[in-house]
């Protein structure tokens, strides 16, 4: 479990986050959303120490992360940000997810017999293991994304943390990397943490979501307490509809031009 304890964070003299607090229990697929610049991305990088709060605490089972050694960290939370640049990489794919394993290898990084059989069992599990020696730079935007997964996976950590993980995917790309993300979380028992622009798929996939405003919290609970008009009207300053999908049950929200083709 992770508690956010009044946590005020930003850069040089510029708040971003003022004075954020909420619980993320075990089991748990939570979204951050809002719009650009108001603190996702801060506050996900606030959670895995790479940068440290002006004010306020982040636990992780009652501990404070900051007692942590980068090592028992690295143990505990992975983290993928939005943008990875594997264009000059020449690793191949088996390497680039063994660098994941750095937390369990010894002074000489060199891997050991489990570290190769968890690298294995993850490759399996996505379904890349027909990619093992192909190089990382020569892969697609879906590929490649899997293998980025894939090697956040290899720290073999109870908590995951993704800043947009499907942005600049296509569509079938993104359903594919969510439904990842979904069974890690519903049959691995693993926390999924992640930045979402979309708010559709934030309603599908989360049960729990945060909605900030300026860096506070506006909104914090399940997707039927979060996306209500009212709320989502003023965060984005736009007109919607929030309405039932007949299939999911779950609140789905159209824009105002949906809203003016239906009528």
């Amino acid at each position: 479990m992770m508690h956010i304890d009044n946590v005020s964070a930003g850069y040089l003299d510029k708040e971003i986050l003022k004075s954020i607090s909420c619980k993320i229990n075990e089991k748990d697929f939570f979204g951050v959303i809002g719009k650009n610049g108001v603190g996702k991305s801060t506050l996900l990088k606030v959670l895995c120490k790479l940068i440290k709060p002006y004010s306020g605490d982040v636990f992780v089972n009652c501990k404070n992360i900051n007692y942590f050694s980068r090592r028992e960290f690295a143990k505990m939370i992975a983290f993928l940000p939005q943008h990875v640049d594997t264009s000059s990489l020449s690793f191949s794919v088996f390497e680039f997810i063994a660098f994941g394993r750095y937390p369990y290898m010894n002074i000489f990084k060199i891997p050991s017999g489990k570290d190769y059989v968890v690298i294995k069992r993850i490759m399996d599990f996505l379904q890349i293991t027909n990619l093992a020696q192909r190089k990382i730079n020569e892969l697609s935007g879906g590929e490649k994304q899997k293998i980025l997964i894939a090697q956040v996976l290899a720290q073999e950590t109870d908590i995951i943390v993704f800043d947009e993980p499907t942005s600049h995917l296509d569509i079938g790309s993104q359903n594919d990397i969510l439904g990842i993300l979904r069974d890690l979380n519903e049959n691995y028992n693993k926390i999924i943490i992640l930045t979402l622009h979309d708010l559709n798929v934030a309603s599908e996939f989360c049960n729990k979501l945060v909605l900030l405003e300026n860096g506070s919290i506006c909104k914090y609970g399940t997707p039927e307490e979060v996306l209500n008009c009212v709320d989502i009207e003023r965060v984005y300053n736009t007109e919607v509809i929030v309405k039932i999908n007949p299939i999911s049950h779950k609140p789905y929200v159209l824009s105002l031009s949906k809203k003016v083709e239906e009528r």
